[in-house]
């Protein structure tokens, strides 16, 4: 449009220079007058068109600022996003390191409190026996023997039982002489077959495993009640049965009764004990590839515990002739020490 004005402009104005001299007074006023308006118009279409650009550079700058904008805005959520995702990692790797060096610290509070529960039995008698050294020093040298290996486990117990074969009968009477000798309670032991009654394992921590059971069995038992100690094969495995006439044991509290820190819900304030005595049977009996359990009427009847380990030779043929006498000349050996 602007072009064609021009155009008309640019050939008034031709007109008027050739022929404005031949051309009529009203004429050529006529064509001055066209040609001011051509120009006037031209002028107008002009600054139009330059108004029109200038508004669309405009409009174009703004969109550019405007995308800008955007680009920018896009990027700062962008660098949000990869903080907030590197905080929330940083976060999980934190957690997981707390929860590890809570478990750990835990592991090592359960060791050291274990340690310690075990400690007392061997300083106990110890000094028992030291009141009956001229008769009792073999014993308190064993005893002395084990007090050292628990020291020397305070912080880790071991992973794996030993692999010496231990005679269970000879465990168990000395277990018995030693309940008797401290606490002058009475136990009465009976095995029920030849045997053998041999096992592989630690001597040491099966004798933890009898004295923690049997003590279990006098301190939740009348004064002057007897503690039932039976040896028999059962199958493959040799089998112990430690039986008292105490408090028993409710059926919902048998299955947790080994938990380490658990006490049960009858037991008087005045007993002593951690639950951590039966927890520690448990490790060193499962350590031993064996099983332990126990069984209770009820409330106030008594309770028999019970410890299953792989024996290390199949019984005899002729095992069960030869129990009853077996059996005697065991209860006359616990009584005569």
């Amino acid at each position: 449009m602007v072009r064609l004005v021009g155009l008309a402009v640019l050939l008034a104005l031709v007109v008027l220079l050739l022929y404005g001299a031949s051309i009529p007074v009203d004429l050529r006023t006529f064509v001055a007058t066209v040609f001011f308006l051509q120009v006037a118009l031209a002028t107008a279409l002009v600054s139009a068109d330059l108004v029109r650009r200038t508004r669309r550079d405009a409009e174009r700058r703004a969109l550019l600022r405007f995308a800008s904008l955007i680009l920018a805005t896009q990027e700062e959520r962008d660098r949000a996003v990869t903080g907030r995702d590197e905080l929330a990692r940083t976060v999980a790797e934190l957690r997981a390191l707390t929860t590890h060096l809570r478990d750990e610290l835990r592991s090592r509070d359960d060791a050291v409190a274990s340690a310690v529960h075990e400690l007392r039995t061997p300083l106990t008698t110890v000094h028992a026996y030291g009141q009956l050294m001229s008769r009792n020093l073999e014993a308190v040298q064993r005893q002395v023997g084990q007090l050292e290996r628990l020291i020397s486990d305070l912080l880790q117990m071991p992973a794996k039982a030993g692999a010496e074969q231990v005679d269970l009968l000879r465990e168990i009477e000395e277990a018995a002489h030693r309940l008797e000798l401290l606490t002058e309670a009475r136990v009465d032991l009976r095995v029920e077959d030849e045997g053998p009654h041999v096992v592989s394992g630690d001597a040491g921590r099966l004798a933890q495993v009898l004295d923690n059971v049997l003590r279990n069995a006098i301190k939740f038992s009348p004064p002057g009640a007897p503690v039932r100690l039976t040896l028999r094969r059962d199958g493959t495995d040799v089998l112990v049965a430690i039986s008292d006439e105490g408090q028993g044991i409710s059926s919902d509290e048998l299955s947790r009764i080994f938990e380490r820190y658990y006490r049960g819900s009858g037991q008087p304030r005045e007993v002593a004990g951690e639950g951590i005595g039966l927890a520690v049977c448990s490790e060193i009996v499962n350590a031993h590839g064996g099983r332990i359990w126990a069984m209770s009427p009820g409330p106030g009847k008594g309770s028999t515990f019970f410890v299953a380990l792989p024996a290390v030779a199949p019984p005899p043929a002729d095992a069960a002739t030869d129990a009853p006498a077996r059996a005697e000349t065991s209860r006359a050996e616990v009584s005569s020490r």
